[in-house]
């Protein structure tokens, strides 16, 4: 085990204070904004009171803005996490996958405490040097303490080095899926600098790789790319719009394979494994996807959504 594991695994368990904020509806509709999602109900409270949820909620994937850096002070280098962890000085860290666990849904006016933890680090030696990988948990409670969201983050630090050419795009293709149980697809772009700015803002997760070129360049990587939550919150957009509620969508688990440059257009896709009917509640299960316009898919995973209704292939 090298030291720098050693540091991080020290960490593990280390939970951070509660960190307690007020989510608007201004928040929650730029938070829309940044994925290009246009539907009124995280924008029109008018609308939103005839739907059955009686009012704005937030879209899947949104936790509300600076959660972890509130109270942190002006000129603090940290990016998306309140806790400092050992990691090597210049090392480049990367998000690798999202989970999330939906529990209840978030409303502009609530009162939401976040906690954060660091709950697993280990070392790989790749092809091209030592990968430090750690998750981060963070939970979303509201003022009651009711449990609302859980998220994991899966991330990798490693040493800045050149990005080969030959490397970037080198996954594997294919089209979208056609076999019974596809969903319809969701696609979104290009994905320009100024949505990923904007969603930089919409989620205080300041990282320049993904809107300073320069930086980015400096570190290695083809340009800025695209956030890896920015992916996962595609795919919620995708499921949300196949079950018609982004309420419906209970688990979401991705893997981000491959990195997206900004100005790509992504399109979200998925289909159905398997549905059990309990009582009155359907559960799904589901494979989902991002792909570039290149057709390469980039970032993989599973979801799982409850609704009344079966899912529209077995109607």
């Amino acid at each position: 085990m090298s030291e720098e594991l050693a540091a991080l695994k020290r960490c593990i368990g280390q939970e951070s204070a509660p960190t307690r904020y007020v989510v608007d509806a201004g928040s929650v509709k730029y938070f829309a904004d940044s994925i290009m999602d246009p539907d009124p109900l995280y924008r029109d409270e008018e609308y939103a009171r005839g739907t059955k949820h009686g009012g704005i909620v937030a879209p899947p994937t949104f936790f509300g803005g600076a959660i972890g850096l509130q109270g942190i002070p002006a000129g603090d280098p940290r990016t998306m996490f309140g806790q400092v962890l050992p990691l090597p000085a210049a090392w480049l860290t990367m998000a690798t996958g999202d989970e999330f666990d939906f529990v209840a849904p978030v409303r502009p006016g609530m009162t939401l405490a976040c906690r954060e933890r660091l709950v697993d680090a280990y070392e790989k030696q790749g092809r091209s040097g030592r990968l430090l990988f750690y998750t981060f948990e963070k939970t979303f409670r509201n003022a009651e303490g009711d449990l609302l969201l859980r998220r994991k983050i899966f991330c990798a630090a490693r040493q800045h080095r050149p990005v080969l050419a030959s490397a970037r795009g080198a996954v594997a293709r294919r089209g979208a899926v056609k076999s019974p149980g596809s969903m319809r697809e969701c696609t979104v772009g290009p994905v320009t600098v100024r949505y990923l700015a904007m969603f930089a803002t919409a989620t205080a997760e300041f990282v320049d790789i993904h809107y300073d070129a320069d930086y980015a360049r400096s570190v290695g990587l083809p340009g800025p790319i695209v956030q890896g939550l920015y992916k996962t919150a595609i795919i919620g957009q995708m499921l949300k719009n196949y079950t018609g509620d982004g309420t419906a969508i209970k688990r979401l688990s991705v893997q981000h394979r491959v990195m997206d440059v900004a100005g790509s257009v992504l399109t979200a896709g998925g289909r159905v494994l398997s549905a059990q009917q309990s009582g009155t509640t359907w559960d799904t299960e589901c494979e989902v996807w991002v792909r570039n316009q290149d057709g390469a898919v980039t970032t993989v995973g599973t979801a799982r959504v409850e609704s009344s209704d079966p899912p529209n292939d077995m109607r």
